[in-house]
């Protein structure tokens, strides 16, 4: 079977079964109150299965301890059901009550004295701030409403912590590799800086935010630890209406973990390949009775120590996580939760940006090792310390303003502190097919980052139509500081039989000792209207940026720069719900992105523009456990900057990049105990418009760099509740990526298929004693495929991850 015919063989599956794994949720009580009566059909589970389903059918966010549901198991539902009644038919008999407000249900224990059905409540309790009304409605950290995904109009790819568990994630590139549409590119040792396309388009630092503010603005101080991350989505397509200066292929936005109501404790050991150690702790609860008798204050504390090698010599992959969480129920009307984290990281330095030959091209001297180390151990080394805290509060507004307005209020500030040693090359170029040239640059850093933003939101009836509102503003400012100094190594290092060390020098005085400051408001508004099956999305804002610069370069005059952007983005979107379980829906959205420097007149470039067209059909079929999706879009960024034929040494935007493909993503569950992901993604992203560079090399018509045009993916998990493999839990995973090409389009980087395995097993079938014991294994690239992807010259790739198998011991009480 050949890559192509694969990745095919795997675009058809994911069409079959293409599916979200986001539950819907209400736009408006109005328009889809939780009380509605639902298609369920779940049969006789064990109840924290039942409970999952129960979830994805209804939209409905389930919060419960692992131990209350160990060991029961639950009724039948079949037919159209009210939620309440539902979940009274789920528990009857198991000896545990509910609690539903809005749209989370958290799971307790019955009271002594209970003797009637579980209470419901619906009402004299705000909408849960934080983890919980972002789950309650999975799209809401991306498009701040509790908007269903059916009346999105864009796409969205959404992974759950169930994803993150099941695959044993470990870097935000794993999070994303079973996405449709986004391609992480796989950098052995640690790139820093987040390094993704999406729909073709590069994403930035800026792109990805953190409980829906923007991750920051340095991009080597910023890490994501997915053991600290409840859920991922990604929404695809230009986001700026909503979110400001980001690049047009979308948001990636993650999701803290919060407190809980209910008791949470598990501890986990893991070791593996590359002499991997590391302990984690995830530990929650409501504060006890001494200290908090009404039971109105929640933690919640996640840890991560790891000590551990990478595939490439003379490279660390150490890192500390301490993330802890506290929510506050201040009166019947306000939520309040404080977030704060310490991320500590030790990597390399090394660029590890591999000669194509030798690599994806002929050698004379043989293949390079995936674990040449290109860089000077000892000198070459990437630190990096981040602080953040913050807090994030909501308040109904009912009482004042009637109906279910709300205000929002949240804010974050950060510190960082990176001490990079970089090892950096000129070129991808060997000298006599076996010598590698590289510099050396000391490059430390620190900054610090405030984020705000504060929306009113609600719903009101104007006629036939209802209106779900949100009007807002953020703000971000961003100050950091940082020195470079260049250093020379005298000799060449040879890749087929390295030799380290010998003579290096630094330079006396420093390349650049420069300030970045950076200012950005955006104003933005946005109206859902539903009429019947009808929703209409018409968003828009307006943006202020100012950057500045000041400082030295070199021995030359003091530097200060100083550029002023604006800029307004809109979206519109129209769906419509079909009875039979089909919503079409089309959109059109703009993005912008400020853009530094000047052309030969000295005028500052204005920002890059983005527009994108889509199309697509959802299908969210009645009383089956799944969401079919299907998208077509087209994607243009203007203003990109180039070479300036008529000004030799200066740039002009002229630029031009254009996107289009088809996405299919999938998610389901067949029969009782298998569960399904699938995804594929048609991609062909081109250099529209170029202008030829100093050497006379025009890109116009040239592939995109590292953005394959086929790429496709397959999870497929069996769990076992019967016989000997009881309590076994198996997973099976397939990632296929089409050939790319460099910038030039001269090199051709071939097609890959990649294998990834998981087992788990519940120890407390072998005996009582080991109750809340786990064991799971992972492999990722189970069959050690050697693959690349495009790297930082024209003549260079990146070594991709080679076979990695980890063991995890958890225990949860």
């Amino acid at each position: 079977m050949t890559p192509r015919l694969a990745g095919f063989l795997l675009g058809g599956l994911a069409l079959g079964w293409s599916v979200f794994a986001a539950p819907p949720a209400a736009l408006s009580d109005s328009v889809q109150p939780a009380a509605q009566d639902r298609p369920l059909a779940i049969p006789p589970l064990p109840l924290g299965e039942a409970l999952t389903r129960f979830g994805q059918q209804t939209g409905l966010q389930i919060l419960y301890s692992p131990d209350l549901v160990s060991g029961r198991r639950s009724r039948a539902l079949a037919g159209r059901m009210a939620p309440a009644a539902a979940l009274a038919e789920l528990l009857n008999g198991t000896g545990l009550s509910f609690d539903l407000r809005d749209r989370m249900v958290t799971i307790g224990r019955q009271p002594e004295t209970a003797d009637v059905l579980p209470v419901l409540r619906v009402e004299g309790r705000p909408p849960p701030s934080g983890r919980a009304a972002s789950l309650a409605n999975p799209d809401r950290s991306v498009g701040r409403t509790e908007t269903p995904v059916e009346d999105l109009p864009q796409g969205i790819s959404i992974v759950t912590r169930a994803d993150l568990d099941q695959r044993d994630v470990q870097d935000i590139n794993g999070v994303l590799a079973y996405s449709a549409g986004v391609r992480p590119i796989d950098y052995p040792g640690g790139q820093g800086a987040i390094d993704v396309f999406v729909r073709g388009f590069r994403q930035s630092t800026e792109s990805v935010l953190i409980d829906g503010l923007r991750s920051g603005f340095n991009p080597y101080g910023l890490e994501y630890e997915p053991f600290g991350v409840e859920r991922v989505e990604v929404l695809k397509g230009p986001a700026s209406a909503i979110y400001g200066a980001m690049p047009p292929g979308g948001a990636i936005a993650l999701t803290s973990k919060r407190p809980t109501g209910q008791p949470l404790h598990r501890l986990q050991l893991q070791g593996g390949s590359h002499d991997r150690r590391q302990v984690t702790a995830d530990i929650g609860d409501r504060i006890g009775d001494r200290i908090d008798a009404e039971g109105s204050l929640r933690y919640r504390l996640t840890v991560l120590s790891r000590r551990s090698g990478t595939q490439v010599d003379h490279t660390p992959d150490d890192r500390l996580y301490v993330a802890p969480a506290l929510s506050w129920s201040a009166g019947e009307d306000t939520e309040i939760t404080l977030l704060a984290s310490l991320l500590d990281f030790r990597k390399m330095g090394a660029e590890q940006s591999f000669p194509a030959s030798g690599t994806v091209l002929d050698n004379p001297y043989g293949r390079l090792d995936s674990s040449l180390f290109l860089g000077y151990p000892g000198l070459s080394s990437y630190r990096s310390r981040t602080l953040s805290a913050g807090y994030e509060v909501r308040h109904a507004l009912g009482r004042v303003l009637g109906g279910d307005w709300t205000l929002n209020q949240s804010l974050r500030h950060s510190r960082s502190r990176v001490g990079y040693r970089s090892s950096w090359a000129a070129s991808g170029e060997l000298e006599a097919d076996r010598y590698y040239h590289f510099g050396l640059q000391d490059r430390p850093k620190t900054s610090s980052t405030l984020l705000a933003d504060a929306n009113l939101q609600g719903g009101v009836t104007t006629g036939p139509l209802h209106h779900g509102l949100l009007a807002g503003v953020d703000h971000g400012r961003h100050g950091a500081h940082e020195t470079r100094r260049n250093g020379t190594v005298a000799d060449p290092l040879d890749v087929f039989e390295p030799v380290y060390g010998g003579p290096y020098a630094w330079d006396e005085a420093p390349a650049s000792d420069l300030t970045d400051r950076v200012r950005q408001t955006g104003l933005y508004l946005q109206d859902e209207i539903a009429l019947g099956g009808w929703r209409l999305t018409l968003g828009g804002r307006l943006d202020w940026s100012r950057t500045g610069t000041h400082g030295h370069v070199s021995d030359g005059p003091p530097v200060r720069t100083s550029q002023f952007d604006r800029a307004f983005t809109k979206r519109v979107g129209l769906a419509h719900r079909f009875e039979n379980g089909l919503t079409p829906y089309a959109g059109y959205s703009t993005s912008f992105q400020p853009t530094s420097g000047s052309d030969a007149q000295g005028r500052p470039f204005s920002p890059s523009r983005g527009t994108q067209v889509e199309t697509g059909l959802r299908y969210r079929p009645e009383g089956f456990d799944g969401l079919f999706t299907a998208s077509l879009f087209r994607a243009v960024q203007r203003n990109l900057v180039t070479a300036d034929p008529d000004h030799p040494g200066f740039s002009a935007q002229t630029g031009e990049m254009r996107s289009r493909g088809v996405e299919l993503e999938a998610r389901t569950t067949i029969g009782e105990t298998t569960d399904l992901t699938a995804a594929y993604a048609y991609t062909d992203a081109r250099v529209a418009r170029d202008t030829p560079d100093p050497g006379g090399t025009d890109k116009t018509g040239n592939r995109v760099a590292s953005v394959p045009r086929h790429a496709a993916s397959l999870w497929l998990r069996q769990r076992f509740e019967e016989g000997p493999a009881d309590g076994l839990t198996a997973g099976i995973g397939m990632r296929y990526v089409g050939a790319t090409y460099n910038a030039a389009n001269s090199v051709r980087v071939p097609a890959y298929t990649l294998v990834d395995v998981s087992l788990g097993y519940e120890l407390d079938r072998l005996g009582p004693s080991l109750d809340g014991v786990g064991l799971t294994l992972t492999a990722t690239n189970l069959f050690d495929r050697r693959y690349f992807s495009p790297g930082f010259y024209e003549n260079s790739v990146f070594f991709g991850n080679r076979r990695a198998v980890l063991a995890t011991l958890s225990y949860h009480w």
